[in-house]
């Protein structure tokens, strides 16, 4: 049986090392033909200072929601001081827990002093996450909420927060940008489409900024992507997945394990 292959289109943070991830090498180690192929580019937010200053503030709000792994990656370095304890952490999904336990560990704290709220589900998102928050706080007048994150964005968990009652503030933490449809990254997205591979969507921006590099490349996307199979983590990304084009689409954990039986 020949061995799978797997396209990563994750974003590449600012400054972040060009290696592969754990989990693209747990892959790799397991037989899996791992590629990487970006659909995101992850910049820092034009103005930085609104969210800097809200970070150092961390004192005043009792709860601070990092939407995404990319949020935390960025906030955490703008924090100068200890993560105050008063301040819980709304975090939506594993890989977001994940890396805010990890960064605090590399500073030096210890994640167990904090409140930690996620929802543990595959797939979850703010709506997953709103169900978690319930158990901090039944009434939410008068609480401060900091949601940190990218340019643009879902605005459900603020506006759902503000219904409540809650006084919500919106910073970013950076912006997104598409790839370059440059002659060297065409030719490698030709080569991939000949794979006949599975590809690994996070964001429906993703799917975009694909067919943007497709039709950029003189190709038509609904034909080139009804022989390629999509991994999601979310039934709104499967959606948009199928709109676009992809022959076959499964919503999967983005976890070793379970990428292994989907690619098997």
């Amino acid at each position: 049986m020949d061995s799978p292959h797997f396209v990563v289109t994750r974003a590449r943070e600012p400054g972040q090392d060009a290696g592969p991830s754990a989990l693209e090498l747990e892959l790799g180690a397991a037989g899996v033909r791992v590629h990487e192929f970006a659909l995101i580019h992850v910049l820092p937010a034009a103005d930085p200072l609104p969210a800097r200053r809200a970070v150092q503030a961390l004192e005043e709000f009792q709860l601070a929601v990092p939407v995404s792994p990319s949020a935390v990656q960025a906030l955490l370095p703008m924090r100068e001081q200890p993560w105050p304890a008063a301040c819980a952490v709304g975090l939506i999904g594993r890989a977001s827990r994940e890396a805010f336990e990890r960064g605090l560990r590399e500073r030096g704290e210890d994640p167990q002093r904090l409140r930690l709220l996620c929802a543990q589900q595959a797939g979850a998102d703010s709506e997953a996450l709103w169900q978690e928050l319930q158990a901090l706080r039944a009434q939410w007048g008068g609480a401060r909420v900091l949601i940190l994150r990218g340019d643009g964005g879902r605005d459900w968990l603020a506006a759902t927060l503000q219904a409540a009652g809650a006084e919500v503030r919106v910073v970013e933490l950076y912006r997104r940008a598409a790839p370059p449809a440059d002659a060297p990254r065409l030719a490698r997205l030709r080569e991939l489409l000949g794979l006949r591979a599975a590809w690994q969507i996070g964001a429906a921006s993703s799917l975009n900024n694909l067919v943007e590099l497709l039709r950029a490349a003189g190709l038509d996307p609904r034909r080139e992507l009804a022989g390629q199979r999509a991994l999601v983590h979310h039934p709104r990304v499967a959606e948009a997945a199928r709109h676009a084009g992809f022959g076959r689409v499964d919503v999967v954990e983005f976890r070793a394990g379970t990428l292994l039986r989907a690619l098997r």
